[in-house]
């Protein structure tokens, strides 16, 4: 049985990668083969010989201008790459070939046990390449590699004997069927959620995990040890959440979290919702259960089963709206209080037009929770339950985990009166 790790291409996102095969060896799985296409082959190469520590420094110290002659940080350079693309047929890596040349080793590649695979295109007779540490000149396999990283027409073609390669992303981003060919029975296959073209894998009886990058948006250019330093801790919380020894979807919460935040606050979930929702002599009733979400809500209710799905999803959307790092690993009791601190320093209390998103939140949260009318209270936030779901269900999540919390409000409330003082 033969394990393979599969690296897509993505430029500078490929720092992610180093994160998953930290926690792979956390966990303890070995893997056999790694095949790899653009900066997937760049790390494959540093990781099919053990040198994580080297493939780290590399990631935390390298930017835009170790690569190429100018930095995407700075603006006033664009019009010089814009000039180079267009005059030159790409950007100049000369630098980068070099810096490369540098850190990967090719005998210890050759000598390493875990075999190696990259993909590459012949740009003449558009034939892609899909070569073996073995099928490669000795030699030549750097010249490969940098081959395989050619995002033509962004970079320079590469010339190899004559010919012309560029991105093995036009012809297989995800090379798993070139890891399937070198005897793969099982695939661990990391998506950087990059542009390229990805081949259908053509044994379905192998065994595939896919573990993906969720930022469609970074451009892919520009290398920042910043970005590189969150990618990596991204890329080990999310392998860790997909073999089941954290949790979370956009956030990371420790095991056993999820599911003690909802046996502590579901109750309350649940009165709120039905205490401002479930007025039938109301007419707004009607329309409000015609969107799905509440329909699903209430129909779970009834049925006295778990809502944890919407619970989860409004606490991780408040992460988001309140820009919570999204790099750490959380308790859920942390994690709560910092979203009620949040909310409580939106204190809009008057409802105005403009407000939405966190604002509308904030404005929801204050004026229940310092309302003595609830039922008034309940009346005026039927009409934003109707128009605004999203951010009515996230309020309704910090109210219920705020009545859990009563204690720690207080406190705040207590030490800001004394502070006053």
């Amino acid at each position: 049985m033969k394990r393979a790790l599969v690296l897509s291409g993505g430029g500078a996102k490929g720092s992610y990668q180093l994160g998953v095969y930290k926690a792979l060896k956390k966990l303890g799985i070995k893997i056999d083969i790694i095949t790899g296409t653009s900066i997937g082959s760049i790390n494959g190469a540093l990781l099919v010989t053990g040198d994580y520590k080297k493939a780290k420094k590399l990631w935390l110290t390298i930017k835009s201008d170790t690569i190429f002659n100018y930095t995407f940080e700075n603006p006033k350079e664009y019009p010089k790459i814009v000039k180079e693309l267009v005059t030159n047929k790409g950007l100049n890596i000369e630098k980068g070939e070099e810096f490369i040349s540098k850190i990967i080793d090719e005998e210890k590649i050759r000598k390493s046990k875990i075999d190696y695979g990259l993909v590459t295109v012949n740009l003449k007779t558009k034939v892609p390449k899909m070569l073996t540490k073995e099928a490669i000149p000795k030699g030549k396999l750097i010249s490969y590699i940098i081959a395989s990283a050619t995002c033509f027409p962004a970079i320079q073609l590469k010339e190899i004997d004559g010919e012309n390669y560029i991105d093995g992303g036009y012809y297989d981003n995800l090379p798993i069927n070139l890891a399937i060919d070198m005897g793969a029975d099982e695939v661990i296959a990391v998506d950087l959620s990059a542009i390229g073209i990805k081949q259908k894998v053509k044994n379905s009886d192998v065994k595939i995990d896919y573990i993906k990058h969720s930022d469609k948006h970074m451009f892919t250019l520009d290398f920042n040890p910043t970005t590189a330093k969150k990618n990596i801790k991204l890329g080990y919380n999310d392998t860790m959440k997909y073999y089941k020894k954290l949790e979370g979807n956009i956030y990371t919460f420790k095991k056993g979290d999820l599911e003690r935040n909802y046996n502590k606050i579901s109750n309350n979930y649940i009165s709120l919702f039905k205490q401002i929702l479930s007025n039938e002599k109301d007419t707004l009733l009607t329309e409000i259960f015609k969107n799905q979400r509440y329909k699903n809500i209430l129909s779970n209710i009834k049925q006295n089963k778990k809502i944890d799905v919407e619970i989860n999803k409004s606490l991780e959307y408040l992460g988001t709206i309140f820009d919570l790092d999204e790099q750490k690993v959380y308790n859920i009791d942390v994690f709560n209080r910092k979203l009620i601190r949040e909310a409580k320093n939106l204190s809009y209390l008057t409802l105005d037009k403009n407000l939405k998103g966190k604002m509308l939140i904030g404005y929801i949260y204050n004026k229940y929770m310092n309302s003595e009318d609830k039922q008034e209270v309940h009346k005026k936030l039927l009409n934003i339950a109707l128009i605004f779901q999203k951010d009515f269900l996230a309020a309704v999540y910090l109210i219920a985990i705020s009545q859990k919390y009563l204690f720690t409000l207080y406190s705040d409330k207590l030490y800001n009166s004394l502070s006053k003082n």
